[in-house]
C-alpha cells in the first residue's frame, strides 16, 4: 500500500460525544458537538501498504486522516431510506502539532430533543459509518472512483478498481464496532461516552514467497521430508518471472453497512481473467536473474534461491510488515490461480566454454483457494524441488574368450 494472506489486525477510532452531566429530570441542555478522539489496540489498516496508526494520523496534507458519513432519523432507526444529512464524507485528521485531538470542520453538534422542556419526548438517532483511507473527491486517488452522492438516500458506498501494483495498491478499510456491524441509531451520549470505530480490511491480499528444496522428496501427505540440504556453493537459481493467473474483480462497490459481521459488503463486481506478471525488474536483487533469457556469466554477487523461504520482492523472510502483498477484492466462491516460475539453474565449471552450464526451466502449477475473505493474507509458497544428478559407474570383468575356429584353404602340392 499505499503496498493482506494474516493476520487481521484493527484501527479504532473514537467518535467522542461530549455532553454535559444530565440532571434526573432531563432538563434540555445546550448543543453538544461531536467530537473524535483514539483508541489503538493494533492497527494495520490505512492507505496504500501496510499502514500503522501513525500513517492514520499524519495531517491532511500528508495523507492522513478517515471519512465518515452520518444519517440523522429523528426519532426513527436507521432503514437506509435517507440521505447523508448529518455528515458527509467528513474529513477527520489529527492534530500533529498539539498531538491531538481528532478535528473536522465544521463542527456538529448532537440532536439535543428530549426531556421536560423539549419538543419532542422521542429518542433522536444519528447513525455513523466510517472508512479509510480518506479522499476529498473520489477522483481516482487511493483507487477509489466513486462514492454515493449527497443527494442519495440509502446506505454510503464506495466504488474501488484493483490496482495490481503492490506497491501502489491501497489497502481499503471500513469502520465497525466490536460485534463486527456499523455504529447505528445513537444517541446523545455523555461526557466519557464513545463510539470507537474498529477499522478492518474490506480486500483481502496474497504475498508470493520462494523456497528451493534439494535432493529431497514430499511424502504422500504432501508434506516435506525432513531433509535439510541447501544449494551447492557453485550454483545459484535465479528468477526471470512469476507469473499469476486467475479470475479476480477488477472492481466493485463497498456498501459501508454490512450485513454479516465484520464481513465486507462488496457489490456491483464481475470476475476477469487476469494474469499478474512479476517482472524481473521487480524482483529482489539476490534472486534476480541478470537477463532475460539466461545467465551468460556466474551470478557471484547473488543468492540466488536456497532452502530459505523468502519474500520474491524483498529476498527477506516474510512478514506482515511486507509493502509486496497484491490486494484484490473478495470472492465467496473461492478462485483457481495457475502460477508459473521461469528461472536458471547455473552452475560454474572451468571446463565448459564460458565457465558455466544455464538451464533455463518454466514451470507451473493450479492452486485452488475455496474462498478468498477480507482481512486475511494468502501467502503463496513456491518451492523448487531440485535434484542433483547423480552418476554412478561399474566395471566389468573382461569376458572369457570365445574360440573360433577358421578354415583356410588346403594347399596342394
Amino acid at each position: 500500500m499505499k503496498k493482506v494472506l494474516i493476520f487481521a489486525a484493527s484501527a479504532a477510532v473514537l467518535l467522542v460525544a461530549c455532553a454535559k452531566v444530565e440532571n434526573t429530570q432531563k432538563i434540555a441542555e445546550p448543543g453538544t458537538p461531536v467530537k473524535f478522539g483514539v483508541y489503538v489496540p493494533q492497527t494495520k489498516a490505512g492507505k496504500a501498504g501496510q499502514t500503522t496508526t501513525a500513517t492514520i494520523k499524519l495531517a491532511a496534507g500528508d495523507e492522513g486522516g478517515f471519512g465518515v458519513f452520518a444519517y440523522y432519523t429523528d426519532d426513527a432507526t436507521y432503514a437506509g431510506t435517507t440521505k447523508p444529512n448529518f455528515m458527509y464524507n467528513q474529513g477527520v485528521f489529527w492534530n500533529t502539532t498539539n498531538n491531538g485531538p481528532w478535528e473536522y470542520s465544521p463542527i456538529k453538534y448532537w440532536p439535543n430533543e428530549y426531556g421536560s422542556g423539549a419538543h419532542s419526548a422521542a429518542t433522536d438517532y444519528v447513525s455513523f459509518f466510517a472508512y479509510a483511507p480518506y479522499v476529498e473527491t473520489a477522483s481516482g486517488s487511493y483507487n477509489i472512483t466513486a462514492m454515493s452522492a449527497n443527494t442519495a438516500t440509502g446506505d454510503p458506498t464506495i466504488t474501488y478498481v484493483v490496482d495490481p501494483t503492490p506497491a501502489t495498491a491501497v489497502d481499503l478499510c471500513w469502520g465497525v464496532k466490536t460485534d463486527g456491524y456499523p455504529w447505528k441509531n445513537q444517541t446523545k451520549q455523555a461526557v466519557t461516552g464513545t463510539i470507537p470505530f474498529i477499522f478492518k480490511h474490506a480486500l483481502a491480499r496474497f504475498n508470493v514467497n520462494v523456497r528451493g528444496f534439494f535432493d529431497g522428496v514430499r511424502t504422500i501427505d504432501g508434506e516435506m521430508s525432513t531433509n535439510n540440504v541447501d544449494v551447492d556453493a557453485n550454483t545459484r537459481i535465479t528468477i526471470e518471472k512469476v507469473e499469476i493467473k486467475g479470475s479476480f474483480y477488477p472492481s466493485g462497490v463497498l456498501n459501508l453497512n454490512n450485513d454479516q459481521a465484520n464481513v465486507a459488503k462488496w457489490t456491483s463486481t464481475s470476475a476477469a481473467e487476469t494474469t499478474l506478471t512479476i517482472p524481473r525488474s521487480n524482483i529482489a536483487e539476490s534472486l534476480r536473474a541478470t537477463n532475460d533469457g539466461v545467465e551468460t556469466t556466474f551470478p557471484e554477487s547473488k543468492t540466488g534461491v536456497t532452502k530459505t523461504n523468502v519474500n520474491i520482492f524483498t529476498g527477506a523472510a516474510p512478514a506482515k510488515t511486507d509493502a509486496t502483498y497484491y490486494t484484490f477484492i473478495p470472492k465467496s466462491d473461492g478462485a483457481t490461480l495457475n502460477v508459473k516460475i521461469t528461472y536458471y539453474v547455473t552452475t560454474k565449471d572451468t571446463k565448459l566454454d564460458g565457465g558455466i552450464s544455464c538451464v533455463k526451466n518454466v514451470i507451473d502449477k493450479d492452486i485452488t483457494f475455496a474462498s478468498f475473505a477480507c482481512g486475511l493474507n494468502y501467502n503463496l509458497n513456491i518451492v523448487l524441488g531440485m535434484t542433483t544428478v547423480k552418476l554412478e559407474a561399474t566395471v566389468e570383468d573382461w569376458a572369457d574368450p570365445s574360440n573360433v575356429d577358421i578354415d583356410l584353404p588346403v594347399n596342394l602340392s
